[in-house]
């Protein structure tokens, strides 16, 4: 019970790491260029602009209701995140989401951009935005919005990703602001959601396949594998030709958070075993995606 408790604890706590480093990318980097972030936030954006010039609410110069337009339009997804993951899933991503809302509303804004050069700017707040990101989804939750419908596609549709689907539905956005700004702001805005984007798919160790082939006279480490991490291996007999002796060699497709698991376990079996570890281009057929972390 002490060990769910403090795991539970550590993943919290990456958890609301992630969004702290989401909002003050948005803070610091992104709301003091005039840019429009990606996903949700800028959905907030949008809303807001549209509240100050079209409906003609009035807004304090100094009030940003961003995060609070985030908080409600994420409460209907709430819903699709506990369909998609699951229960724990759902409540990381309500304490992600509100401390979030309140982080994106009370950070201070610097009055101009923090660097003269947008285009690094813009790079700086995407990376650690999209690292932001990767935290939170690699502790098991996520900061709402399309990080949900991310985790939904990329858990139905093979081969598909978290920050794929941010890029693809980003385009909206910047389309939005390329009309009412000009080119030049869609343009800057979209570099910020590219970067985040391929930041959020090396930092999201769930979403990252890994092969690892396994050389060991051990024959019950494949089943060994199979049980600890919940997948198939396929084994066959090998032969070292600097030993003469036979060996039996183990093929497991896991993600890279379950790297660990299967490193400690083959420590564990046999220390002398050969392991090598692989970056696949493509994993077709029968291979599960989790994306929940326990």
């Amino acid at each position: 019970m002490k060990l769910r408790k403090h795991r539970e604890t550590y993943h919290l706590f990456w958890s609301i790491c992630g969004v702290a480093f989401f909002a003050a990318a948005y803070r610091w980097f992104l709301f003091p260029a005039g840019l429009y972030g990606g996903g949700f936030t800028g959905i907030a954006q949008l809303i807001k602009l549209f509240l100050q010039e079209v409906a003609g609410i009035g807004i304090p110069e100094k009030m940003d209701l961003t995060g609070t337009i985030f908080w409600c339009i994420n409460i209907p997804l709430f819903a699709l995140g506990y369909r998609c993951i699951g229960g724990k899933f759902l409540y990381r991503t309500i304490i992600a989401v509100f401390v979030q809302s309140l982080l994106l509303t009370f950070i201070p804004a610097p009055d101009g951009p923090l660097l003269d050069d947008l285009l690094l700017n813009c790079m700086i707040g995407g990376a650690l935005s999209g690292l932001g990101v990767g935290m939170t989804l690699r502790a098991g939750g996520s900061g709402g919005g399309l990080d949900i419908v991310g985790l939904y596609c990329a858990k139905k549709i093979p081969d598909f990703s978290v920050g794929k689907i941010n890029v693809l539905i980003n385009a909206f956005i910047y389309l939005a602001a390329a009309v009412r700004y000009d080119f030049e702001i869609a343009a800057y805005s979209m570099v910020f959601a590219v970067t985040a984007g391929l930041v959020t798919d090396c930092t999201h160790y769930q979403n990252i396949k890994i092969s690892a082939f396994i050389v060991t006279e051990n024959k019950r480490l494949g089943d060994c594998i199979s049980r600890a991490v919940g997948r198939g291996v396929t084994s066959w007999e090998g032969w070292g030709e600097h030993s003469r002796q036979g060996k039996i060699v183990h093929m497991v497709v896991i993600n890279k958070y379950e790297l660990q698991e299967l490193k400690r376990l083959i420590k564990k079996e046999d220390p002398k075993a050969f392991v090598m570890i692989l970056l696949p281009e493509t994993v077709m057929g029968n291979f599960e995606k989790r994306l929940e972390v326990s």
